[in-house]
């Protein structure tokens, strides 16, 4: 019976407590706050950035420029994203591309099974390795990803050719200031023709 008149918050914090009571795993938690480094690797190119995360927003600070941004802000809510390009004090505001999107759920985008592989500690963490097969384009692909065990947060996931992965490190899960996920002050826009556009 579903508890009426407590917050939805509340709600879904319990329904997942019961969740977990159960032993079956709840749907993974989209609105997670933590900040992290992130590395995604893709043959030999490496991307290095700190992030921080609030559910639905992201933000990005690259320790080597990105497309001439040193800082990228994705608003899942406003449906864009800003590339602030901090030594020329602009920004850009962008459509979200593909590689602009975080995942933070559990399961794969495509996912049609899994298998455990075990249990072990990753950055701290105690995690679930699993085997991971999904369907992309129309072909199948393996990835090994470690989920947290308490969050069920994927700190890793690699390709089972090596040739990609990303991983979470010095993950802290602690909720983030709003702020960080707005569009700084004093900054100009990068292609004023844009607002006049029809």
């Amino acid at each position: 019976m579903e508890p009426r008149g407590l917050p939805l918050s509340i709600r879904l914090f319990l329904i997942w407590l019961v969740s977990i009571a159960t032993g079956s795993v709840p749907e993974p938690a989209t609105a997670l706050d933590f900040s992290a480094e992130r590395v995604v690797k893709n043959g030999a190119s490496v991307i290095t950035a700190h992030v921080n995360a609030k559910g639905d927003r992201w933000r990005f600070e690259y320790a080597q420029p990105q497309r001439g941004a040193s800082i990228m802000i994705v608003r899942m809510d406003k449906q864009h994203s800003w590339l602030i390009l901090s030594e020329r004090r602009q920004y850009l505001e962008i459509p979200i591309a593909a590689d602009h999107l975080l995942m933070m759920t559990e399961k794969m985008g495509g996912e049609v099974s899994r298998e455990l592989v075990g249990d072990e500690t990753l950055n701290g963490h105690p995690t679930e390795l699993f085997e991971v097969t999904v369907a992309e384009q129309g072909e199948t692909r393996q990835y090994y990803r470690w989920v947290t065990k308490a969050e069920r947060f994927p700190l890793k996931t690699v390709s089972k050719q090596g040739k990609w992965s990303e991983e979470f490190r010095r993950v802290i899960f602690t909720e983030q200031s709003p702020f960080l996920f707005e569009l700084p002050r004093r900054l100009d826009n990068a292609n004023p023709s844009a607002d006049t556009q029809p």
